[in-house]
């Protein structure tokens, strides 16, 4: 799997930021600041249990409502996006720290408000231990969060608080993700899409591989290739699907995920950063790197180039051929163990339409990630 997936999870405690006030608060407009050198302040705006921020370099802002989160930065002249990052809450995640109500009242500019508690999953002997606290106004909104104080307080100073607070009416328009953000042309890594004199090395082809991962069991998974742009489209029986598309030249890339029975779960549009553990393993290329061990075979009648990456925790082979055209992978190893392993069944070096590869129209519906506005 790309390694961009961790870009997604880095992100993902955003998403539950205010989810205990945020529909009973009241319309606001406030400023946040952070502590810390150096500062960092953003504008807030609140209606109707959705929060729009927006960063102080005016190019970064996030929406927050119920169960959902997006994310976008914004190009210099503002006219277009550079990145998106949607999620959206599905079934129940036992390993979310819950928010617990205490009795402990601090004030923060000038305003009273009530201690909640991050409190973690127990451990194994029942034993729940908090990290974070908020503080919460009579009315429902968060005005400071810091780490846990022994007197039950916030230890000072807060990790943010709010800095100015207006309770005003604030329209939909402002809190809702604006519609152009659910379009891929919008994007500037997809905008870019002009073949090179590379297609003569690294040609066109599709295939199709069968494998799995132990987490999700038996899959299909469909590659294709328009130079540079490669889209890999994985499925499984039980609906959990995960499409990745990467620009091998710009590295402009995409990752989508559906959940069980094909519900939306997350969707990511950035640049993707090779990482230590990434080996470009394409035509005319060595990985001349301690770790990574590359022997020559042949397999399904090809002669391939066979890479084994030992760098990071998680060890990946891939048999490649002299084209670049994967028909095996296997990943095993790291932290929580998940082994896949994909063999290819059917492969055609063929012309491939950009369209082909570029990405599907329904991962942008609106609806199906719970946007009715």
């Amino acid at each position: 799997m790309l390694a961009m997936t961790a870009s997604l999870l880095a992100s993902s405690g955003q998403a539950q930021e205010d989810r205990r006030a945020a529909n009973k608060a009241p319309d606001y407009v406030a400023t946040r600041e952070y502590s810390g050198r150096p500062t960092q302040q953003e504008t807030l705006r609140h209606h109707n249990g959705w929060l729009r921020v927006d960063r102080q370099d005016e190019r970064r802002s996030y929406f927050q409502g119920p169960g959902r989160f997006v994310s976008l930065t914004r190009t210099p002249d503002g006219n277009r996006y550079e990145s998106l990052h949607v999620t959206q809450a599905v079934g129940d995640d036992k390993t979310r720290p819950e928010s617990v109500k205490t009795e402990k009242l601090q004030t923060f500019l000038g305003e009273t408000c009530t201690i909640w508690d991050f409190v973690g999953p127990a451990d194994p002997k029942g034993r729940r231990s908090t990290s974070f606290r908020d503080c919460i106004t009579h009315d429902g909104i968060p005005i400071a969060r810091g780490w846990a104080a022994k007197d039950g307080a916030l230890m000072e100073p807060p990790d943010w608080q709010l800095t100015s607070l207006r309770r005003t009416p604030v329209s939909e328009e402002e809190t809702s993700p604006p519609a152009d953000l659910f379009d891929w042309r919008n994007f500037t890594g997809f905008d870019a899409q002009t073949p090179s004199l590379d297609t003569k090395t690294q040609p066109d082809f599709a295939a199709k591989m069968n494998g799995r991962i132990d987490s999700s069991g038996a899959g299909v998974r469909y590659r294709k290739r328009h130079f540079p742009w490669v889209r890999t489209d994985t499925t499984f029986a039980n609906g959990e699907r995960i499409i990745e598309i990467v620009n091998e030249r710009t590295h402009a890339a995409l990752t989508f995920r559906a959940t069980v029975q094909g519900a939306f779960e997350s969707l990511w549009i950035g640049e993707y950063q090779p990482g230590p553990e990434y080996v470009w393993s394409g035509a005319g290329r060595d990985a001349e790197q301690k770790d990574v061990v590359v022997e020559r075979g042949i397999f399904l009648g090809e002669w391939c180039r066979i890479t084994t990456d030992a760098r990071s925790e998680r060890r990946r082979t891939e048999w490649r051929t002299h084209d670049g055209i994967i028909l095996k992978e296997e990943e095993s190893g790291g932290r929580v163990a998940n082994p896949e392993n994909w063999t290819v069944v059917e492969w055609q070096r063929r012309p491939v339409e950009l369209s082909e590869v570029m990405p599907p129209a329904e991962i942008f519906e609106r609806a199906k990630w719970g946007l009715s506005r």
